[in-house]
């Protein structure tokens, strides 16, 4: 397959080829992760999901760090391909890489050294700590190899192979429901084993798709590095944003396990893990999304191409508008089949976690905006803006409503602070991108179609 060209042709056949491979594979991953769940389900029992969901902060937390070098990294590459500066590219791609293994190596060793204080932190009581450090120390082993997969498909669509994207999420999904399988049910490795098998299936996930970066196979080739501390710097800026979407959804994470801890008990937690494993279906075609647009609005403000970024994000969020609302009507239809492929016959958890749904997917009317405005604003090298609606979204929104609906309305307010808070949320990203829009007409003089 030919590389795809960036700068030329219809915008809705570009992004629709970036966007297609994105959602799916990032669907697939999510499939992963969901199957995770399903065997930890019904072969260790609710308090292995309660354990996974009391890990999943720190772990996203590590992730999004990973997130920010990659998605700097990438911003800086796709303008240099704008630029027609390939070798230059190919440079920001070699030292992004190489920042990625450093100092997600350094956070894993730190967090190993410090586990069991870690653990206590993460809010884990007697009982349920050895189950978290069963899980949460091996994925801090293989850290690097969980990280992997983001790194390669992320050059990958930069590189102008977005369908390779496919190959790499069907190995890592079809990897890890047979190594679930080995590892859970026959070896008994539980908890453990489900953190083993999704890091070697993210290992070989990202080495199916390591040989695009040479032989000239894509725009990207990895090469020897070339960077330094400035270097740096901006990757890290630029990427500020991504891992503030992922540490701010992680730190909400963590107070609703302390909430839910203090209203419901253990069984709330369980539920709630349901919840987010659905809720991560969502979230991630729109995720997908977002990513499709990055090297398409990135590598045409390199190129000075403004009438395909007002396009581009036309049709982004035309797209967003449609899946959240088609995933609103599937869940209001499909949610407690969904659901009970995780709780194995247990008639309370089910009903807990099907209320819980029930508030949860009002927010996917509403959060494919948000999360559109956060994405532009990364790729137009806006970090501060995107940043500001990653935290307003994710983390400060959603903290504030969550202290506050419980004292009022008890269980129901927990569930309803994700869409109240992205409802709030929708009125400041309208406001932003109108704001950066007339910044860009601005700066290339040229009026935009585009209503906001």
């Amino acid at each position: 397959m030919s590389n795809i060209n960036l700068e030329s042709g219809s915008i809705n056949k570009t992004f629709f080829k970036f966007a297609v491979p994105s959602i799916v594979g990032l669907l697939i991953v999510s499939m992963q992760i969901m199957i995770d769940g399903m065997f930890v389900g019904n072969f260790v029992g609710p308090r292995g999901l309660a354990a996974i969901n009391i890990s999943m902060p720190y772990i996203n937390i590590v992730m999004s760090i990973g997130m920010m070098i990659i998605a700097g990294g990438g911003v800086i590459s796709a303008i240099s391909l704008g630029k027609k500066e390939n070798k230059k590219a190919g440079e920001n791609a070699s030292f992004t890489l190489v920042s990625l293994v450093v100092i997600l190596g350094i956070i894993s060793l730190i967090s190993l050294l410090f586990l069991n204080r870690l653990i206590v932190f993460l809010g884990a009581d007697i009982t349920l700590a050895p189950m978290v450090k069963a899980y949460l120390g091996p994925m801090l082993i293989l850290t690097i190899l969980y990280n992997a997969p983001i790194y390669t498909e992320t050059f990958a669509r930069i590189g102008g192979r977005p369908n390779a994207v496919f190959l790499s999420g069907i190995v890592c999904c079809v990897t890890n429901i047979v190594l679930d399988y080995l590892f859970i049910v026959e070896m008994g490795l539980g908890i453990s084993g489900a953190a083993y098998a999704t890091g070697i299936a993210n290992l070989l996930g990202s080495l199916a798709l390591i040989g695009l970066f040479f032989k000239k196979r894509s725009s990207i080739q990895l090469c020897r590095p070339v960077g330094d501390l400035t270097l740096l710097k901006n990757i890290l800026y630029n990427g500020s944003s991504e891992m503030l979407t992922v540490v701010s959804t992680a730190v909400a994470a963590f107070l609703f396990n302390r909430i839910i801890m203090e209203y419901i008990g253990e069984m709330g937690v369980s539920a709630l893990t349901i919840v987010f494993y659905v809720n991560n279906l969502v979230n991630i075609s729109l995720y997908g999304l977002a990513q499709a647009l990055q090297p398409i609005i990135s590598y045409n403000l390199g190129a000075n191409r403004i009438d395909r970024i007002y396009e581009t994000l036309k049709v982004s969020l035309i797209t967003g508008g449609f899946i959240g609302l088609s995933s609103f009507i599937l869940m209001r239809i499909y949610s407690r089949s969904l659901i009970e492929l995780f709780t194995k016959g247990d008639i309370d958890l089910t009903h807990l976690a099907l209320e819980a749904a029930g508030y949860f997917i009002f927010a996917y009317i509403i959060s494919f905006i948000n999360i559109i405005s956060s994405s532009f604003h990364t790729a137009i090298e806006k970090p501060m803006e995107s940043a500001g609606i990653a935290l307003l979204r994710s983390l400060v929104l959603v903290s504030f409503f969550l202290f506050i609906l419980p004292k009022f309305m008890g269980e129901k307010g927990i569930w309803l602070a994700v869409p109240v808070a992205e409802g709030v949320c929708l009125f400041i990203s309208l406001f932003m991108m109108k704001k950066s829009i007339a910044k860009i007409e601005v700066t290339s003089k040229s009026p935009s179609p585009l209503t906001v």
